[in-house]
């Protein structure tokens, strides 16, 4: 099966048409399931979990394979699938200028301390924060983050560790992210 990130469907269409290789509309004529229902489900992207019975039987008996075939094979599709829509959310988020989504963080971060009115609990690890900066230090930087995140139980996002490889990108995520955090907050 070769496939490329791009063209990652809904596993419905995926299965059809690569593992298939019909279009929905003729499975639907073949399996004797309206092409309106196949597309609903697909346009509100209703989990393989949560499919029908007969729609796995239609598929076995298309595909000439046992109903758990199918259904493992649904279910890589789907992983695909989601993977997929992951990584898209976080390419759209990448777009975004670094100093920009650091900014963007910190004063996130801050809100929420706020909200907590728990401001001063980020002078101790903010310090620690700066002196990673300064030295350049992405170990040390994360080591700084862990109880930041940590006391509003917030995740860290996805796109940092990539961040963190680079000197220069540390120096940038990490001045926006400090400023916002700090100085400004």
């Amino acid at each position: 099966m070769n496939y490329r990130p791009t063209d990652v469907e809904h596993p419905i269409k995926m299965y059809i048409r690569r593992d298939l290789g019909i279009t929905v509309e003729q499975f639907g004529k073949i399996a004797g399931i309206p092409q309106s229902t196949l597309a609903t489900w697909i346009k509100r992207e209703r989990p393989v979990e949560k499919l029908p019975i007969d729609f796995y039987s239609a598929l076995a008996t298309v595909a000439k394979k046992n109903l758990e075939e199918v259904y493992r094979d649904l279910l890589t599709w789907q992983k695909r699938y989601y993977q997929y829509k992951q990584e898209s959310l976080q390419a759209a988020e990448n777009k975004k200028p670094l100093f920009s989504l650091a900014a963007d963080e910190g004063r996130a971060v801050y809100h929420a301390y706020k909200i907590r009115g728990a401001e001063a609990d980020l002078l101790e690890p903010a310090k620690r924060l700066r002196k990673a900066i300064d030295r350049l230090d992405s170990e040390l930087f994360i080591q700084a983050l862990i109880p930041i995140y940590g006391n509003i139980e917030r995740a860290m996002p996805t796109y940092l560790a990539k961040t963190l490889a680079s000197k220069d990108q540390l120096k940038e995520f990490g001045q926006a992210f400090y400023n916002e955090l700090l100085i400004k907050g």
